[in-house]
């Protein structure tokens, strides 16, 4: 347990020092006073595909939103000598009882709108029951109900204690919205926030564009502050899916961001004076899958073979040419609870064609692999194809567009399948999300109920050693289950214009742009 202890320790610390060092310094010095480039462009590698908070849960969306609204609770990542989770719009909060959480609000916060309608505790319990009937639901796991006490306190009722309610309230799909816009029938009233920015327009494929609150209501708070003003006037997401683009984008002038920018380019973009490479360990985790549904890979023991056929290191050296890590548990890195010491699966084709013996399953087995299309998924693909050839399997590749990869995995059309899921705060949006009966992000269809027990025991259990060893149980369980192969954690590497300040990255890449700009 010790030594579990230290290595939790040791990956947090390095996480946080890591953000830390990236630009917070320059968050300081602003406040919007420096001269600095009108317009902030920060080229993506992922298309903006829906920007109504609850119904929508991509990063993309996500690095956007939190921009122009904000949550109750405020994660910062454990940066800057600060808590992981602090107060945001609520100042405070406390337990009355294990199943009653009475949070107080800032009164000083409204809407953009153009009204200056107050935020209150109205807003609150309206975004919250409004998220029990959207796809976000799961953010909200055990939600009773909420009372309004007065205008600015608010009390939350669960269904049983969970050490991670409140850290949920720090997610972006639910930021307060204003029940005064739905009211009124306002068009598209979720881009209504609170936020230093506002929505200005979005132009899909191509560009979406924010634009300053010059009548913020958090102008007159210090530059330290979690919702201190923006500094750009203008913050413009371009979505580049092709990576070279990006690239090229970036040393003509187009953009002054390149969020991931391909591996084999980093030589020549860290040759060039006006740009600046960054680079540090990430917490995104990429992940072999199967559909556990689906015949043949109901089998446990046949997707124990699999699991010893792919050659890890060979997937990452291809995907990103080692700059990443090697991972046997099925929980993000940084994450509380992280335990990563099971045996796991290396790679051993002995290993492998033993275990396909004990299978049981006869025959030539020909399946498909499905996978968003593009870096890093096509190189992924073809070593795994490569690699399971090598007992007999036979695997055509079928890439798709992202969104159609989603809508099939969810239907469960898919039979193997690659993705990738990063999270930062909680460990029930992995235990929860993926493996739990019935989620809608459990893509691989698992449904298990010694699982669903030590997920429980994990978002529930008072005692912390008790909630720790029911933590390992479960990761080692999924491990042995196998519903996925943990295949690496991508490094975060970032390129960008020089002169960029006031940048604030997060190791999976859930940026926070709201203080950076161009100095001039």
């Amino acid at each position: 347990m010790k030594k579990l202890l230290v290595l939790i320790m040791a990956a947090l610390m390095i996480l946080a020092m890591a953000v830390a060092g990236c630009g917070g310094d320059d968050k300081k010095a602003d406040n919007g006073s420096t001269p600095h480039k009108e317009k902030l462009v920060i080229g993506t590698d992922a298309d903006i595909n829906n920007l109504n908070l609850q119904k929508q849960q991509d990063a993309a969306n996500n690095v956007i939103l939190k921009n122009t609204h904000q949550t109750l609770v405020f994660f910062n990542n454990g940066s800057q000598g600060k808590e992981r989770f602090g107060p945001g719009l609520a100042t405070d909060w406390k337990f009355v009882d294990d199943t009653h959480i009475i949070m107080n609000l800032r009164k000083d916060v409204y809407f953009n709108d153009g009204k200056k309608t107050p935020m209150t505790a109205d807003d609150v319990k309206f975004t919250l029951d409004m998220a029990m009937k959207n796809v976000i639901k799961s953010a909200l796991a055990g939600y009773v109900k909420s009372t309004v006490k007065d205008k600015y306190q608010i009390e939350i009722e669960i269904s049983s204690y969970n050490n991670e309610f409140i850290q949920s309230l720090s997610s972006v799909p639910l930021s307060i919205q204003s029940k005064k816009a739905y009211d009124d029938g306002v068009k598209e009233p979720w881009l209504i926030g609170t936020g230093p920015y506002k929505y200005d327009k979005w132009v899909q494929g191509e560009y979406c564009r924010l634009t300053k609150v010059k009548d913020y209501w958090g102008n007159n708070l210090p530059a330290t502050e979690n919702f201190a003003p923006g500094v750009s006037d203008i913050i413009e997401f371009r979505p580049m899916i092709e990576a070279s683009a990006r690239v090229m984008a970036l040393q003509a002038g187009e953009i002054d961001v390149c969020v991931n920018p391909p591996i084999s380019d980093l030589k020549f973009l860290k040759d060039d004076k006006n740009i600046t490479v960054y680079e540090q360990p990430g917490t995104r985790l990429f992940y072999f899958a199967f559909n556990v549904e689906k015949k043949p890979w109901d089998n446990q023991k046949l997707r124990q073979a699999v699991a010893c056929a792919i050659d890890k290191k060979s997937v990452l050296d291809a995907a990103l040419n080692g700059k990443g890590t090697l991972q046997k548990t099925i929980l993000n890195r940084g994450l509380w609870g992280f335990y990563d010491e099971m045996p796991g699966y290396d790679y051993n084709l002995e290993r492998a064609k033993q275990l396909m013996k004990e299978s049981g399953v006869t025959g030539p087995i020909k399946t498909t692999l499905t996978y968003a299309t593009g870096a890093p998924y096509e190189q992924i693909a073809t070593v795994i194809q490569a690699n399971l050839a090598q007992i007999g399997i036979t695997v055509d590749l079928v890439p798709m567009e992202q969104a159609a990869l989603k809508a099939a995995c969810k239907d469960g059309k898919q039979s193997l399948f690659l993705w990738r899921w990063n999270e930062d705060s909680k460990v029930d949006f992995v235990y929860r999300d993926l493996f739990y009966t019935g989620s809608g992000s459990n893509y691989h269809h698992f449904s298990d109920p010694k699982a669903d027990k030590l997920i429980d025991d994990v978002a529930t259990l008072k005692d912390q050693n008790k909630r720790m060893e029911a933590g390992v149980e479960l990761q080692k369980y999924l491990v042995d289950e196998c519903p996925q192969v943990p295949l690496y954690i991508a490094n975060l590497v970032v390129a960008y214009n020089k002169d960029l300040k006031g940048q604030y990255f997060y190791g999976g890449g859930n940026h926070d742009w709201r203080h950076a700009y161009i100095a001039k």
